[in-house]
């Protein structure tokens, strides 16, 4: 309900902001996909073989400008999700992140709910269609015994990401520098660390505990190809540290990409005990990898994603080979064949093939 009366507030808000001359930006997003799901061992219980899934995803944005220099935005991001209910790893029915926004000649500040500096500059495998690599909608149709998260049970035993998000969508403020031949800088600090997605345990010592997050990216053109690179570290309340990297080539279509993230959690806390084994699986590593290839509207590529904990044998592998099509406008549709093989109690391996289709306005 939150969530409904802070959309409403803002749309009138658009439209009055409108009438007096400010900048407005919106959009609509409405995706549906079929799945074919199938296990070699052994099959999870719910198991279904066909999935249907919707997805609804609204963005709004508006704009005041002082001057040629200075400008200040509110925004807001608006989600819905079919399969959230029927599989594990759900993130919840609704969300929403709503933040405010001040650009100028000396950076930019934003306060709300956004994400932290070294998500947003990470770099990484190329995500093809509406099936990213990292924290993958393909949960939707494979189940992972050690990415569980139904009603308010949760569960992460292997990290879902390459890109620091531990902290998820949760109250943060978050500077960076103007670019400089390519380069930015910026800083994140988040008075409490919970996150939506359930990848904060209730048993975590640094749950609704402060946290401090840096980042950094560049830019630049060498030998005909656009190269990205981008760096993070986080400190969750001194307790658990992060760390990420990533690479991204582009050459006339082709792009190749790939990211590393690593985290460690402070020794003095890890102890094989109920209320803080959360902690055994912080000790972690996850990387991914993937090429693309875009020729007109048609891209075609394959990724990889590994994802393991260090203290136990706990582990998640995906292989996608993913594709879109740019029917007009409006308009795309994806194939995406996917194949997880997960290790944790018990080993998991099954794969899914995917069609989708996706309307914006």
């Amino acid at each position: 309900m939150r969530s409904l009366i802070v959309f409403v507030a803002m749309f009138c808000f658009v439209n009055q902001a409108f009438s007096k001359g400010f900048e407005t930006d919106y959009a609509i997003s409405l995706g549906a996909s079929y799945g074919y799901t199938n296990y070699s061992s052994p099959k999870p219980s719910p198991y279904k073989e066909n999935n249907i899934n919707s997805n609804l995803n609204a963005y709004t944005r508006v704009s005041y400008n002082f001057d040629s220099n200075y400008k200040t935005s509110l925004i807001g991001y608006f989600m819905i999700d079919s399969a959230k209910e029927i599989e594990n790893y759900n993130q919840g029915y609704w969300g929403e992140e709503v933040f405010a926004l001040l650009e100028s000649p000396y950076g930019e500040i934003s306060i709300g709910q956004d994400y932290n500096v070294a998500y947003n500059f990470a770099v990484g495998a190329p995500n093809i269609g509406t099936y990213r690599v990292n924290n993958s909608d393909i949960l939707n149709f494979i189940t992972s015994p050690n990415w569980y998260k139904k009603d308010k049970t949760s569960s992460y035993k292997t990290l879902n990401s390459t890109y620091i998000n531990t902290d998820g969508a949760s109250p943060k403020i978050n500077y960076i520098t103007p670019s400089y031949k390519g380069i930015k800088l910026g800083a994140t600090y988040v008075p409490k660390t919970y996150s939506q997605s359930g990848l904060v345990s209730k048993y975590a010592p640094y749950k609704n505990e402060s946290a401090y997050i840096l980042g950094a990216y560049s830019s630049w053109y060498a030998l005909g190809v656009e190269i990205e690179t981008s760096l993070g570290f986080a400190e969750f309340a001194k307790n658990d540290k992060e760390y990420s990297l990533g690479i991204s080539l582009y050459r006339k279509g082709w792009t190749l990409g790939a990211s590393y993230r690593k985290t460690d959690s402070n020794d003095s806390h890890y102890k094989l005990s109920k209320a803080n084994l959360y902690d055994g699986y912080r000790d972690a590593k996850a990387y991914n990898i993937g090429l693309s290839y875009e020729i007109g509207p048609f891209t075609t590529g394959v990724s990889y994603f590994d994802s393991k904990s260090d203290k136990f044998n706990n582990r998640d592998k995906i292989f996608s080979f993913s594709n879109s099509y740019q029917y007009n406008k409006q308009t795309s549709l994806s194939l995406t064949f996917s194949k997880l093989d997960s290790s944790s109690e018990t080993k998991t391996k099954g794969y899914a093939v995917i069609l989708g289709m996706e309307l914006s306005i």
